[in-house]
């Protein structure tokens, strides 16, 4: 089983000691997934390993962006409107939707929760058992129909 955090920190170190020996980007990611699958039982393709490598490399860091910084450094995102643009046709602008993802094309409106027709049913099935020959049957459905009345 691997465990993340010891296998990221390995894998970094051995990457930074790959390079300062000389070695590439490529046999670094070759030799590193052999060692990462070996001690960590963790698969990882040797051309993830490569571009992380080739990235310390360069001194690039991560893959991920830095978010950007406003012009004027008072400025604050979170206290800011969000702004959306509809365009002509009444749409909204491509990357100016708020939250994630595509909006769903028909909104189905929220019903709230009920769970009588379940408990009929099962009122029902348990009814059912009740053998047609029972002396009491006609009492037993006379009585569910009383309590229907009261609580009805």
């Amino acid at each position: 089983m691997a465990h993340p955090e010891p296998c990221q920190l390995y894998i970094e170190q051995q990457i930074k000691e790959g390079l300062a020996a000389g070695k590439t980007p490529y046999s670094i990611g070759k030799e590193l997934t052999a060692m990462v699958e070996r001690l960590f039982e963790a698969s990882i393709p040797h051309d993830t390993l490569e571009r992380r490598a080739a990235r310390a490399k360069k001194k690039l860091g991560t893959n991920v962006p830095t978010p950007s910084t406003p012009s004027n450094p008072s400025e604050n995102h979170e206290k800011r409107p969000n702004q959306v643009l509809i365009n002509d046709k009444g749409k909204f602008q491509a990357g100016t939707a708020p939250g994630p993802g595509r909006r769903p094309k028909h909104e189905k409106p929220i019903e709230p929760y009920s769970c009588a027709m379940q408990m009929a049913t099962i009122a029902i099935s348990q009814l059912s058992r009740i053998p047609k020959d029972d002396p009491k049957r006609e009492k037993a459905f006379q009585t569910v129909i009383d309590w229907i009345k009261e609580n009805s």
